[in-house]
């Protein structure tokens, strides 16, 4: 009786100190001061941590660490010849590699491109998001097809027929294996509407899968504004089901790369506009749950201009498309973002800028 006195006793402390651990976490979730200020941890760059070409567009990239050692860094490519709009129908998804994180990376070949009529990704393949997860690599990207969806212009009508697709592979090398459907596509009732592109995903704690994507909303509200959709799925390859609730509708911003870290969630977005941190940069944004987002107590991540190595500085045009290499403890260590420089005529190409991050 004594024993199983004592062995009750422990039990209940055990609950006690159980509880009081999960309300501690919980206060520090919710509280504001415990959130990553991540432009504290932005590095210089060094000179070689750059991706161009003078002969093409080089856009987003987004990087993996393989089992072999390397860095397999996946990027958007277009002709020179096609000038800046020409991405949306001649980008093709390249491949380089590097020792180290930062590069220098070396092009290596061009893995996706469209697949022609008939395909769901006709034409074009754009915006890479390279993610791990198990023993497989998945790679988001959006391509498009060439239909009729009742807009002014043909532009805007292959603009409306973009969608998400995911390639898989079991080395980073490839073979890719390349969905035959879009992840996502209208879902009836749900606050997604037209063209659905640039996804970011993460594996949530309990195992399943949450994306952030950017679409255009069905409501008569918010028609014709770029909005943001979470999804989820039990699979990384799918199927995703759009949540009700559009998220970060009442500002606009774009380029969504998200993660799980410390108990939160985390987004970096492009406020291209600075309605969110004043200036056009890129912007912080958190959420306890996924669903429900706002920006950051420090939002400021970078304005558009970058911080070399040698003390130098440029001034940036862009500074879009931010994608974070996680280390192995989940934390960012290197933000990828497609830049163009302010000044400069002739060969004054965007290119990827590879920006360290300093890791505690």
């Amino acid at each position: 009786m004594k024993n199983r006195k004592i062995s009750v006793l422990g039990i209940l402390l055990l609950l006690t100190v159980s509880c009081k651990e999960k309300k501690e976490r919980q206060k520090e979730v919710n509280n504001p001061s415990q959130q990553l200020v991540l432009s504290n941890l932005v590095q210089p760059t060094p000179l070689h941590s750059v991706l161009k070409d003078p002969n093409y567009y080089i856009w987003g990239a987004s990087m993996v660490e393989g089992d072999d050692q390397k860095y397999h860094l996946y990027y958007s490519r277009w002709p020179k010849s096609e000038g800046f709009p020409g991405w949306l129908d001649h980008s093709v998804i390249a491949y380089a590699t590097a020792d180290s994180p930062g590069g220098p990376y070396k092009h290596e070949k061009v893995i996706l491109e469209g697949f022609g009529k008939g395909h769901w990704n006709e034409q074009s393949a754009h915006n890479p998001h390279i993610k791990k997860f198990g023993d497989k690599y998945y790679l988001y990207f959006i391509s498009h097809v060439n239909d009729d969806f009742g807009r002014e212009n043909d532009t805007e009508n292959h603009r409306w027929g973009q969608r998400i697709g995911v390639a898989v592979a079991e080395n980073p090398t490839g073979p890719w294996k390349v969905s035959q459907s879009p992840l996502i596509d209208y879902q009836e009732g749900k606050g997604a509407e037209g063209y659905m592109v640039n996804p970011s995903v993460c594996q949530k704690p309990d195992g399943s899968y949450l994306m952030i994507f950017k679409t255009r909303s069905n409501t008569p509200e918010l028609k014709n504004r770029m909005i943001h959709c979470t999804a989820t799925s039990l699979n990384p390859d799918g199927p995703f089901v759009i949540a009700e609730n559009p998220i970060l509708t009442d500002k606009e911003a774009e380029d969504p790369f998200l993660w799980f870290q410390d108990g939160r969630y985390y987004a970096i977005l492009d406020d291209q506009r600075g309605l969110y941190t004043g200036d056009h940069g890129l912007a912080l944004f958190t959420s306890n749950n996924g669903k429900d987002w706002n920006a950051a107590e420090n939002p400021n991540v970078m304005t558009p201009k970058i911080k070399w190595e040698d003390g130098t500085t440029s001034e940036l045009r862009y500074l879009e498309r931010p994608q974070l290499w996680l280390d192995k403890q989940g934390k960012p260590a290197m933000l990828f973002c497609a830049a163009q420089l302010k000044d400069g005529e002739g060969n004054n190409l965007p290119f990827n800028v590879h920006i360290p991050i300093k890791t505690k």
